[in-house]
């Protein structure tokens, strides 16, 4: 066949999957905090100490700038999963949580609850968050986002580290996945 046949329909392929979404780029991550056991003043007033749990920089992350992506190129971001576990020490629950919501804030944009898990039997250690169905893109292109944690419940009885596994999946233009796929044949 001749290559001067092909080279137009190969254009045209080549144009439309650099317009269209092609590409979904994970990001994983986990952050830790130890939440101090309880005394007889904190019981009273509630503060769980969660603080600074997460801290996530989606537009700075090694796995966007790996692929070559930029802020414009980002078309939709959604958290696909958000796991609490109590990792230390070894025999902890989070039983002594009452409910946790997962917020996403971001100057001139309003707070969102983006997961939130309100049952903490007793013995698990583990606890998977419900979603809700919140596309997070104008939060991560803003100057600042931040995922903020609105715990209640009581302190551990003990110095109890937490952890927190969650998903991150990013939906690039077809420019992004263009400009990873050239930066791939470099």
């Amino acid at each position: 066949m001749n290559p001067r046949r092909l080279a137009g329909p190969l254009l045209f392929i080549a144009w439309t999957a650099c317009g269209a979404k092609l590409l979904t780029i994970p990001i994983e991550e986990s952050a830790e905090t130890v939440i101090e056991k309880s005394t007889l003043l904190e019981k009273a007033i509630g503060d769980l100490g969660f603080g600074d749990l997460l801290s996530v920089d989606i537009v700075d992350s090694e796995e966007l700038a790996n692929q070559g992506v930029a802020p414009g190129d980002i078309r939709e971001v959604y958290l696909t999963d958000f796991v609490l576990n109590a990792v230390d020490p070894s025999d902890a629950d989070l039983s002594w949580l009452e409910r946790v919501d997962i917020l996403v804030a971001a100057p001139g944009l309003p707070e969102r609850v983006i997961a939130t898990a309100s049952d903490f039997p007793p013995g698990l250690a583990s606890v998977d968050f419900e979603l809700e169905d919140v596309d997070m893109t104008d939060y991560v292109v803003s100057e600042s986002m931040t995922l903020t944690t609105d715990a209640s419940g009581r302190r551990p009885p003990d110095d109890t580290t937490v952890r927190a596994d969650f998903r991150i999946e990013v939906g690039v233009t077809g420019r992004g996945a263009c400009n990873q796929a050239k930066r791939s044949k470099e």
